[in-house]
């Protein structure tokens, strides 16, 4: 009797590990399927030029971090147009201070170069009003969506930011077409 119970405690352990395994490779499998599928609305996102960047971070020249809200605290690119809102802190060349960049323009010299290898972007870009503020942006997007920003003008000093992209929703519907999506 004691041999039977044994038996079958040791059968209930066995068949309880090995579930556990299968449960843990298809999660994994998911995770992986999950990466790419993430990895693939930013790249169609970039390509198209119809994304938000959510900046959760300002870095000083000197050092040190400010952490921001990244409802607040964003740089918007779809297409030709171009919004930046954003807080500021740093050295200023204008009389009246600045405190913060809110912008509505255009999008011009826009230069997207992607290193395939790392699956990275580098865009470049002068986003302007008509009038004559101008800024020029330097923005760093990884394969996973995580972004590095520098904005610099005549009137304020070069500042750098950290976050997250978002695609705009709409933006893969021409690729969904095209069966690039899985």
């Amino acid at each position: 009797m004691k041999k039977l119970s044994v038996i079958l405690i040791a059968l209930l352990v066995f068949t309880s590990c090995s579930s556990t395994r299968e449960g843990k490779s298809s999660k994994s499998e998911l995770r992986s399927q999950r990466r790419q599928v993430d990895q693939l609305t930013v790249k169609n996102a970039v390509e198209n030029r119809r994304y938000i960047i959510k900046l959760n971070r300002l870095y000083f020249n000197m050092g040190g971090i400010a952490e921001l809200i990244p409802r607040a605290n964003f740089i918007i690119i779809d297409g030709e147009k171009a919004v930046i809102s954003t807080a500021y802190l740093g050295r200023q060349y204008d009389i009246k201070p600045i405190v913060g960049i809110n912008m509505r323009g255009r999008a011009e010299e826009y230069s997207l170069t992607n290193n395939l290898a790392k699956g990275s972007y580098k865009i470049k870009l002068k986003v302007s009003n008509g009038q004559s503020n101008s800024f020029d942006l330097y923005i760093d997007i990884s394969k996973g969506g995580y972004c590095t920003a520098s904005i610099s003008s005549l009137k304020i000093d070069n500042i750098r930011y950290s976050g997250y992209l978002q695609p705009i929703a709409g933006s893969n519907k021409a690729a969904a077409e095209q069966g690039d999506l899985i």
